[in-house]
């Protein structure tokens, strides 16, 4: 890929959007099931914190069974501006396309460190297909690839107005990944219209017969 994987942190300013909202809407933690650990990148660092949806009880609508993950949004190269905008909504997730000429994003333990700079894993080894379900402000295309260390694996995935399951074939995961799956569009000739948003809830990861399981963390 032509692209730089350059940092950003672009969620940093998601609880200042919450504070604004109704007050009985989840926490960011609540919906995202966040799991990060410590880690700096880009003069932006996020501390120790666990899951609050796991402590309190709520389940966040992003992941099925999953505990959670941090998500990365990648920016246009040479920049410091993110390929799209990530928003937390009641069901799912949004994330708003900007005219960059491509997007995409990690979901990894901490959005702040590089695959490369000793960041915590995943092991990825049991996990053979990742359905969710998506949809999309008007019709459009992401891919959805493997994260080792880089997307591999990229395939297109078709999106309607209405929600409808995906399903993602892995092939040959690791035991030690970067981020348990990563999405975007450019690639593939997918979508990269600016202001096209794309939902996406109810991640789940299933092993060869089809039981639902959860990667694990290397600590």
């Amino acid at each position: 890929m032509k692209k730089s994987l350059r940092l950003l942190a672009a969620l940093g300013m998601l609880s200042m959007l919450i504070s604004l909202v109704a007050c009985d809407m989840p926490t960011e933690d609540q919906l995202l099931g966040a799991t990060t650990k410590e880690g700096e990148e880009a003069g932006s660092s996020s501390g120790d914190s666990k899951d609050s949806a796991s402590s309190t009880g709520t389940k966040s609508p992003l992941w099925s069974k999953f505990e959670g993950a941090d998500m990365q949004v990648w920016v246009i190269e040479g920049t410091t501006t993110t390929t799209a905008d990530v928003s937390p909504k009641s069901d799912c997730i949004e994330i708003a396309i900007k005219s960059a000429g491509w997007w995409g994003m990690c979901f990894c333990n901490d959005k702040a460190v590089a695959a490369n700079a000793g960041a915590v894993t995943f092991n990825m080894s049991q996990v053979k297909t990742i359905t969710f379900e998506a949809k999309a402000s008007e019709t459009a295309s992401m891919w959805v690839a493997q994260m080792p260390t880089a997307p591999t694996n990229q395939q297109r995935v078709e999106l309607s107005t209405e929600f409808a399951e995906k399903s993602y074939s892995l092939v040959n995961p690791g035991s030690n990944d970067y981020g348990v799956l990563s999405i975007g569009g450019g690639d593939l000739n997918t979508t990269v219209k600016t202001g096209v948003k794309i939902s996406i809830k109810n991640i789940k990861f299933l092993d060869a017969n089809g039981n639902e399981i959860v990667p694990s963390r290397n600590e």
